[in-house]
């Protein structure tokens, strides 16, 4: 059983404008802002992430100025988190959320409480193999199609991820493969769908590690 966990509660108000993760070369604009977000991000939750032994919760709010919609325009929600995950450390993350609106942007740390009454899941699968391989993406959407779940309709929508690795493994770089294979459940390009789902960006989307 997978365990999740509550949200953190210790917020603390970000002056910086969250940024994506960006895979172009070093020193190029996308990822210099990165960096310099990541590095403020790191300094605003130094205090908090001392003051704590043992796993972590951790949020992400994502602010977006008025006029930018929430649903579209390519700023998906776990490009967010990813390299925020990767700056605090996976192996140290039990849990982290993702949540955008329109207005101001927080990030909260806390000590990872688990639930302790959780629901069973609408889908569970096991999957071996390497993430980075084709057919790892593949066999996920198939399993989704399998059990014929419908479309979730335009607009908001929160989700939430259980992933139970091995010892050394690590999660978020499963992030991306996974929720490429979600094609069934959020819409896709039926001729590319592994590579051309309407990528929404999930206003609040959560990302649950165990192991």
């Amino acid at each position: 059983m997978t365990t999740l966990y509550y949200r953190p509660t210790h917020r603390v108000a970000l002056s910086a404008v969250p940024q994506l993760t960006s895979w172009d070369s070093a020193g190029s604009p996308g990822q210099v802002k990165l960096g310099e977000f990541l590095d403020y991000a790191q300094a605003a939750a130094a205090p908090i992430l001392a003051a704590i032994d043992g796993p972590l919760a951790v949020e992400l709010n994502v602010g977006l100025r008025d006029e930018l919609p929430l649903t579209s325009g390519g700023r998906d929600l776990d490009n967010y988190l990813f390299p925020l995950a990767k700056r605090l450390g996976p192996a140290r993350i039990a849990a982290i959320f993702g949540g955008k609106v329109h207005g101001p942007s927080f990030l909260a740390v806390g000590h990872a409480q688990p639930e302790h009454v959780v629901s069973s899941p609408q889908f569970s699968t096991r999957i071996a193999g390497s993430y980075v391989r084709p057919e790892w993406k593949a066999t996920l959407r198939e399993r989704l199609l399998q059990i014929q779940h419908a479309v979730l309709a335009v607009g908001a929508i929160g989700i939430t991820i259980g992933i139970t690795t091995g010892p050394g493994r690590n999660w978020a770089n499963i992030w991306k493969p996974l929720i490429d294979a979600f094609g069934p459940v959020l819409g896709e390009n039926l001729e590319r769908p592994l590579t051309e789902h309407y990528r929404r960006a999930y206003p609040e989307a959560l990302g649950i590690p165990s192991r």
